[in-house]
């Protein structure tokens, strides 16, 4: 019997490389959508976000009212099948790339640290 592949089981939409004026696009005009996205000004990542409920309406905000209009001119974004997945890729996303329009980084429970652990070995 052959084995089904485990590919797409996390994310289950993605758009890459848009032009901040194709944020409408992201989605299209029904689906909301729960997910990451990354924003990038000059080809280089400067934010990282999440949206619960609508991608589409988050880089909207992002391109047309909040802190981060005008600083960016493409985004990405992964829709990801579970919500309770969303943070945690996020997470991970930012503490990987730290990316400048962040005011934080990604945290993980101190308990899962396995650094800590070590230590005191």
């Amino acid at each position: 019997m052959k084995k089904k592949s485990d590919k797409n089981k996390l994310v289950k939409k993605f758009l890459e490389h848009r032009k901040w004026e194709d944020y409408k696009l992201a989605l299209g005009k029904k689906s909301r959508g729960r997910g990451v996205y990354v924003l990038y000004k000059s080809e280089a990542i400067y934010y990282i976000g999440l949206s619960k409920n609508s991608l589409r309406s988050r880089l909207r905000r992002h391109a047309t009212k909040d802190r981060h209009k005008g600083k960016w001119d493409e985004f990405s974004f992964y829709q990801i099948g579970r919500t309770k997945y969303v943070k945690d890729v996020e997470s991970l996303m930012l503490r990987i790339f730290h990316p400048p329009g962040n005011k934080v980084g990604g945290k993980f429970h101190k308990k899962y640290n396995l650094a800590k652990k070590s230590k005191s070995c």
